[in-house]
């Protein structure tokens, strides 16, 4: 009965407790909510006030605006701004008044602004809706709509400060009630937990003290299996940490793919990892134990170098770091480019008392390097080239253009007629020259299709066996099983024929010349050592012969233009430029491996190509029954080129309209009223090029036929499947038929 009684005390008190409690969580909040009301209705006023402003300063920045752009265009649309914003900004200015009426300094500001504003409309705006302003007024209406815009700014700057400081109102007053309701609360919990720690204390005490008399007992049982724990761990971490030492090490040296070694200086004994059998290719058996050995394996031209650098940190005080690269030789007799590391361990008086190094073969790495410097220079040297012939390329297509209208011009009996016509043949042997270098900067028009290399290859077997000695065999490998690739028919011909010609040449005396295809794999690993050759599927062909073959320093300049062997006057140097020009636009690769006296091969990688062969489409032309009536668009920046082919297309019956840019050929073809028949434009122009320019006439003239002219495709985009291009040079029967394809296609 008495622990009754004491219980139901107990819960009277905590009943008690609890209300009085949430009396007061209640008033808390209430007083809270009340603050938080104020202060949130404050905030939307503040916000209302800075949306306003806004409103009011974009609405004077639109008159503003929209008047300048009347001064310029003189259009009454442009004032469509002006016009709303001089209807909707008093308004503004006025809710901006009544707003700021409470606060004396905003007031002012609300009062700057619509002075600087009537200053502005008064000096400049009206005058200038009535056409009143001269040059000097207009650059003069800037400075007076400079002072509207800071007034606006300075009144937008304190808005944004005050709305900050009411935003943090607001939130400092929801922290505080929260902080204050979550102080309450914790404060009943604390009390009632309190009153309940006491009642349950009294039972705790009596369990303590059984509890404490089990726990001695458990504290020495434990300390007891803990000393033999500790023995026990101790012997199983040494024998793991010498494990994983073993493994970590053995690892490491698998990872690094590196000759690893280890030098007893003592004794002068050497332990070597399997790196000496990958990459040296030398048997476990052969592999020898003293430094002798491997001083034994270095270049002799390399070996004092090496082994004084070496011998410079090792002696006494020279420190614990080595590196060097040095020529090392391999099983098969031939030397690697090699690098070696050493980390020198003394003893405590500082001699060396062991070393550990490592041996990486760096010949792949220098090949690689090799293969990106000349890539990088043949690409220098094809955009050059490609320039170069693009300039030139107008400059033909001036000459030839012009040479034509003066023969249509000089009977055939005038001494000038012969002149006339050498200036042709010089623009035309020329035209090739530049043709050529386009071919090997890969800026060439090429019509790639799907092809059977094989048909060509033997497809050309009697030209080959003509331009070749009868001192000379040829042999002629070809896969049945092979591979069709995407390329253009007669570039690839050319690509044999000056190959074929070029191993001629090297075989005065004759020889073997062989032509081989192959369907070719290329893995990872061949990819990872060869630039730009990604793996997959390629077909391949090889050309090769038996003649004097090059040395090193010719083999890395044979692909360049202009460059040749042969005596002066046996070759322009630049048909292996053309053949490196055309595999790498067809994308492929081409590679020449050579010695002196034991011949030359080039290899050449075309991707396999996917899809069933089509016959190539020849354009047929039909001639003009009556005068052309066509209107033609002109647009060429070139001077002279555009001179020229106006003076022959206005000869020719064409009515033309002359443009000197993209953007003036838009404005002349918004502003022509009949009908453009065709758009005859250059694809590189400066400000917009033949492309844009074709799409953005398409918008308004869907029906206008095209045709573009370009010396130089690098940049030459896309427009449309029907569109037409014609290459620079041209002559005028070539632009003629051109234009008729274009219109009647």
């Amino acid at each position: 009965m008495p622990e009754m009684l004491e219980m139901t005390r107990l819960l009277r008190r905590l009943v008690l407790f609890s209300i009085a409690a949430l009396v007061l969580i209640a008033v808390t909040i209430g007083g809270f909510y009340i603050h938080e009301r104020d202060a949130e209705e404050a905030l939307l006023e503040k916000r209302e006030v800075t949306r306003i402003a806004r409103t009011a300063a974009a609405l004077a920045t639109d008159r503003e605006t929209g008047i300048r752009g009347y001064q310029l265009t003189h259009d009454q649309k442009s004032l469509v701004p002006e016009v709303i914003g001089r209807a909707q900004l008093p308004h503004k200015l006025d809710s901006l008044a009544s707003f700021a009426a409470s606060d004396p300094a905003h007031a002012k500001r609300v009062r700057s602004i619509a002075a600087s504003l009537a200053r502005w409309e008064s000096e400049f705006a009206e005058p200038a809706l009535r056409g009143e302003t001269s040059e000097d007024a207009m650059l003069a209406g800037k400075p007076l709509f400079d002072e509207v815009r800071a007034a606006f700014e300075d009144f937008l700057s304190v808005s944004e400060q005050q709305l900050e400081r009411e935003e943090g109102r607001v939130k400092n007053i929801q922290l505080s009630g929260a902080a204050a309701t979550i102080a309450e609360l914790l404060g009943f919990l604390g009390v009632l937990l309190w009153i309940i720690r006491g009642r349950l204390m009294g039972q705790a005490r009596d369990l303590g003290q059984q509890q404490e008399l089990l726990e001695q007992q458990a504290v020495e049982l434990e300390l007891q299996m803990s000393d033999m724990e500790l023995v026990n761990q101790s012997l199983q971490e040494r024998e793991e940490t010498l494990l994983k030492s073993e493994e970590r090490y053995r690892y490491a040296a698998l990872a690094t793919n590196d000759a690893i070694y280890d030098w007893d200086v003592a004794s002068n004994q050497f332990e070597w990892n399997e790196g000496m059998q990958g990459l040296f290719g030398y048997p476990e058996n052969e592999v020898g134990t003293t430094i002798e050995w491997i001083v034994g394996l270095l270049h002799p031209e390399d070996t004092e170098r090496v082994m004084g650098s070496f011998y410079g940190v090792f002696e006494k005080g020279g420190g614990s770091k080595w590196k060097s690269e040095y020529r090392l030789r391999r099983k098969d007799g031939k030397y690697a480019d090699a690098e070696g590391r050493a980390h020198i361990i003394r003893a405590a008086d500082g001699t060396p008392k062991r070393v550990i190094g490592a041996i990486s073969d760096r010949s792949q790495q220098h090949s690689l390097e090799g293969q990106l410097r000349q890539s990088q220079k043949m690409e220098a040297i094809g955009r050059l080239a490609g320039g170069i012939a693009h300039d030139f390329n107008n400059i033909l297509t001036v000459i030839r253009m012009s040479s034509e209208f003066l023969l249509a011009g000089i009977p055939e009996s005038d001494e000038h007629h012969q002149d006339a016509q050498e200036i042709m043949k010089a623009s035309d042997r020329a035209s090739r020259l530049t043709r050529q270098l386009l071919t090997f900067s890969r800026h060439q028009v090429l019509t790639p299709r799907l092809l059977a290399l094989n048909e060509i290859i033997s497809g050309m077997d009697g030209m080959v066996r003509r331009v070749v000695p009868e001192n000379i065999e040829v042999v002629m490998e070809l896969d049945p099983k092979l591979s069709q690739v995407r390329a253009d028919a007669g570039q690839m011909e050319q690509v044999v024929l000056n190959l074929v010609i070029n191993a001629a040449d090297a075989m005065p005396e004759g020889g073997r010349l062989a032509i081989r295809t192959i369907n070719i794999e290329v893995d990872a690993s061949f990819s990872a050592s060869h630039l730009d050759v990604a793996a997959g599927h390629y077909v391949g062909v090889t050309v090769s012969d038996t003649g004097l073959g090059m040395d090193k320093e010719t083999v890395s300049r044979i692909f360049e233009p202009f460059f040749t062997t042969k005596a002066v006057g046996k070759g322009t140097g630049l048909g292996l430029s053309t053949v490196h020009g055309i595999v790498t636009q067809s994308g492929g690769k081409i590679w020449v491996y050579s010695e002196p006296g034991l011949g030359t091969t080039f290899k050449i990688f075309l991707p396999k190509g996917e899809g069933v062969a089509t016959p190539s489409k020849t354009p047929v032309f039909v001639a003009a029954t009556a005068p052309p009536t066509e209107t033609i668009l002109l647009v060429e920046d070139e001077e002279q080129t555009r001179d020229a082919v106006h003076r022959n297309l206005v000869r020719a019956g064409f009515t033309m309209l002359v443009a000197r840019n993209g953007i003036e050929a838009l404005e002349i073809a918004r502003s022509h009223p009949y009908r453009i028949h065709l758009v005859l434009t250059d694809s590189m122009m400066p400000e917009m090029g033949g492309a844009e320019l074709v799409k953005r006439l398409k918008e308004d003239r869907s029906d206008i036929g095209v045709l573009m002219m370009s010396g130089y495709t690098e940049h030459l985009a896309p427009t449309d499947g029907d569109d037409r291009f014609i290459e620079k040079p041209f002559t005028l029967a070539d632009l003629l038929l051109g234009i008729r394809t274009a219109l009647t296609s």
